[in-house]
């Protein structure tokens, strides 16, 4: 659950990365970014898709899903969504945490399985527990920028980063799961 968070934080984190001046740096990264985590096999990170909008004023909200499959039929899946400020720094992205939330995105039937389930109950309890209470209101995120300020690699290997493009199909992804009623 930590890394869930943790990496919930660098998702974010990671999002809004790139340039070479302190100010060109910031002026580069902000915009929108779709960044996805890289999954590793001990599970030290989960599979997301994170949404950062970062504003020229230093304002920023984000958004994802982080999944964390439990077999090959049910998969843990968990809205994030946040508010930041943000700055950038010798190629490092910071982000201070206004208010973020967490929130339960499960299937009828994974969220059925919970409910009869103790062992999954107290899972996800300790996952949100987590979130809250393990995950910093500071975050810094070395990050470095490709393609001529188009991508953004955060973190050591930890996810890439991609500004968001019309039509975005990660976005309609995002819209589907935070403008249903949960």
């Amino acid at each position: 659950m930590r890394k869930l968070i943790l990496g919930s934080l660098v998702a974010v984190l990671l999002t809004g990365c790139a340039g070479a001046s302190n100010v060109s740096q910031s002026s580069t990264l902000a915009g929108e970014w779709i960044c996805h985590s890289i999954p590793t096999k001990d599970k030290q990170t989960y599979d997301r898709v994170d949404h950062f909008v970062l504003k020229s004023d230093g304002a920023g909200m984000l958004r994802g899903i982080s999944s964390i499959e439990l077999d090959k039929e049910s998969t843990l899946r968990y809205l994030i969504k946040g508010k930041v400020k943000w700055h950038s720094q010798t190629n490092v992205l910071s982000f201070d945490f206004i208010n973020r939330a967490m929130l339960p995105a499960h299937s009828k039937n994974v969220a059925k399985a919970i409910k009869q389930n103790k062992a999954l109950q107290k899972q996800e309890k300790e996952q949100l527990d987590a979130f809250y209470s393990k995950s910093a209101d500071h975050v810094d995120m070395p990050i470095e920028l490709k393609q001529d300020g188009n991508e953004l690699l955060l973190g050591k290997d930890y996810a890439t980063c991609r500004r968001v493009t019309e039509h975005d199909k990660d976005i309609q992804l995002l819209n589907k799961y935070f403008s249903a009623k949960r």
